[in-house]
């Protein structure tokens, strides 16, 4: 009896670890399924070569996403502007003796009407070459990356999932390589933390000569309401930050929840 017993509790657990398991796939699966059914729509071919850059717009754009640190503000307002697409945030830096001032571009003054005299937060990559509307010489700009303070919180801070192909075969990412605190977040935030890890790791924008195998590549951002977002990594415009970063100019986000990171590289 009591092995008749122990054979049908056994029998039981065994049924709840497939159930557990079957419940598991259906919740995990279809990111990854999503994610294989996009590489085969990615026209490799289409892609801009690295070969298409000069060496001085690749050494910049390792520079800006690998060498300097994003800038990062929290609760800030200003009423203050340069011309009427951006904003002048004055006495913004504490901690960079080279600058003091902040001039956000946008590309539409509706755009900078709407965040002007707001509490807003800034997570942006800076650039001072052709940089002019605060303090001589002691101006960074940015293009956009700015979100609201209040009502964006999340709780703690969330780690955005990477699917990573290199040549068609995919790649194991660790989860600590992008990680917002936003509910919604600007592309321009979760772009500089993916380049930076694509520089430091593999070597994205160093040429052929300094280990840099990657040829080609795209990367999008796919949220759960259907929004996305998708750049050519070699795509660059201009041989300087002040072109180069002019993508983010639109300010775009996305919600966090379910969102993901879809990375396609070639090494020809």
């Amino acid at each position: 009896m009591l092995k008749f017993i122990e054979k049908r509790w056994n029998m039981k657990k065994f049924n709840i670890l497939i159930a557990l398991l079957f419940f598991t796939s259906l919740v995990i699966s279809p990111l990854n399924v999503k994610a294989n059914e996009n590489i085969d729509s990615v026209k490799e071919k289409e892609l801009h070569k690295k070969s298409e850059l000069s060496s001085t717009a690749l050494n910049n754009m390792k520079h800006s996403y690998a060498d300097k640190n994003p800038i990062i503000g929290e609760n800030k307002s200003t009423g203050d502007q340069f011309l009427e697409n951006t904003l002048l945030y004055k006495k913004f830096f504490t901690d960079l003796i080279n600058f003091e001032d902040l001039l956000i571009n946008f590309n539409s003054k509706e755009m900078a009407q709407h965040f002007k005299s707001k509490n807003v937060d800034v997570y942006a990559i800076r650039y001072s070459i052709n940089c002019y509307g605060g303090e001589i010489d002691r101006t960074a700009c940015t293009y956009g990356g700015v979100t609201p303070h209040e009502g964006n919180k999340l709780k703690e801070r969330k780690k955005i999932p990477i699917n990573l192909w290199i040549n068609g075969v995919q790649k194991e990412v660790s989860l600590d390589k992008v990680q917002t605190d936003k509910k919604n977040v600007t592309v321009q935030e979760l772009d500089a933390q993916a380049r930076r890890y694509l520089q430091k790791d593999l070597k994205l924008y160093n040429n052929d000569t300094l280990g840099g195998k990657i040829q080609r590549g795209k990367i999008e951002f796919d949220s759960s309401d259907g929004s996305k977002v998708s750049y050519d990594l070699f795509d660059v415009k201009g041989d300087f930050p002040e072109k180069q970063l002019r993508i983010y100019s639109d300010n775009k986000t996305l919600s966090t929840e379910h969102l993901h990171i879809d990375i396609y590289l070639y090494e020809k």
